[in-house]
């Protein structure tokens, strides 16, 4: 049994802290959370506040918790638009969500994968679904909350799958009910 318990706590550490490189050399949970922290604030999100001239960091900040929170589900820059817009009274615009996504996207930080219609053998422009290239740093911007472990590993399968080289989208089958 020690192998199966090995490979149990090396599944949960990688869904909580990710694969960048130097996580390995954190010693504790602490160090490895402080270290995530780190990164995502000043390198990630830095980089792309300065990198596109951003002005306001708080919608950005918002707007990266918002998706690092629904990871796996449909969304768009305006269901976006219509969540801040019922929770925050922001005055955010879809053209701003879908520049910030595009933004975080360039960075690396995410990526979009596009909705096919197995049916109508056509891609749907939208809703999308939006990845996190390394979960650890999605963990970090929700303060390690949130572990689903269902939603995570989806996120995780699409990344490998596309570091892989496969072509991956999403879709929907439809299952009808016979009356």
């Amino acid at each position: 049994m020690p192998f199966y318990s090995e490979n149990v706590k090396a599944w949960k550490d990688y869904y909580t802290y990710g694969g960048l490189p130097l996580i390995l050399k954190q010693n504790t949970d602490e160090e490895k959370m402080d270290y995530l922290t780190s990164q995502t604030n000043n390198v990630y999100l830095n980089d792309v506040i300065e990198r596109n001239n951003v002005q306001n960091t708080e919608e950005l900040s918002s707007l990266v918790e918002t998706i690092s929170s629904s990871i796996g589900s449909l969304t768009n820059p305006n269901k976006l638009y219509n969540t801040f817009k019922s929770t925050t009274k922001s005055a955010i615009t879809n053209k701003t969500i879908s520049n910030y996504l595009d933004y975080l996207e360039e960075a690396f930080l995410i990526e979009k994968s596009n909705r096919y219609d197995v049916k109508g053998k056509k891609y749907i422009d939208t809703p999308l679904k939006y990845y996190f290239t390394d979960i650890g740093i999605r963990n970090s911007l929700l303060n390690f909350r949130q572990q689903e472990e269902s939603h995570i590993m989806e996120n995780i399968i699409y990344i490998e799958l596309k570091r892989r080289g496969f072509h991956v989208d999403v879709g929907l089958v439809e299952v009808r009910e016979k009356k």
